[in-house]
């Protein structure tokens, strides 16, 4: 018999394409917070060791936002 071809139900693919939209979101809600808090004086070291995002990620947000 085999493993029969599986497919997603509309309710599974509702909740991942909910999901993948939840997470842009947050991934635009946290760049969006560490660019005001570089504008509020936090340097691109701290915010790189506080998020742990590389500081070229962060620089590279600097840059897009510019």
């Amino acid at each position: 018999m085999g493993n029969p071809k599986r497919v997603l139900t509309a309710e599974d693919e509702q909740a991942i394409r909910d999901a993948m939209q939840a997470a842009q979101s947050a991934d635009a809600a946290v760049r969006e917070a560490v660019l005001s808090a570089h504008s509020h004086g936090a340097s691109i070291r701290v915010l790189s060791e506080f998020t742990g995002m590389s500081t070229n990620t962060i620089m590279r947000w600097k840059k897009d936002a510019e």
